[in-house]
């Protein structure tokens, strides 16, 4: 009878006494383990990182973005974009046109802009 008593209750606080456990072995241990240097010689005797060319660095993220985009471009149905398109140009008005074209080209210059002074350095 006293077992099946035991048993009850260690059933019912086993997750209470794995915690009580592990919270007291954590406040036990060391925060750092010495290692007499050994992680230090070992970073020295790895050998140097290999620096990537720019066109393996681009293509790292080229080859990715054209086969997502071109996943998600699979999805649409092209024609049906075509004629949306082609319906919103025929019911826009000109001057509305050409303030999306100014704002684009505004846009595209001040992005050339910022890149050109990025790569001289002026900012």
């Amino acid at each position: 009878m006293i077992i099946q008593h035991h048993n009850r209750d260690h059933t019912n606080h086993s997750s209470d006494d794995f915690d009580v456990f592990l919270a007291r072995h954590l406040q036990q241990a060391q925060t750092y383990l010495p290692d007499d240097d050994f992680s230090a010689r070992v970073m020295q005797q790895l050998p140097a990182p290999k620096k990537l060319s720019l066109w393996q660095e681009r293509l790292i993220i080229l080859i990715p973005l054209v086969v997502i985009s071109m996943l998600v471009l699979s999805q649409f149905s092209l024609l049906a974009v075509l004629i949306k398109l082609w319906t919103l140009f025929l019911t826009t008005n000109i001057t509305s046109l050409l303030q999306i074209g100014a704002l684009t080209t505004i846009a595209v210059v001040s992005g050339a802009a910022f890149w050109f002074a990025r790569q001289c350095k002026v900012f």
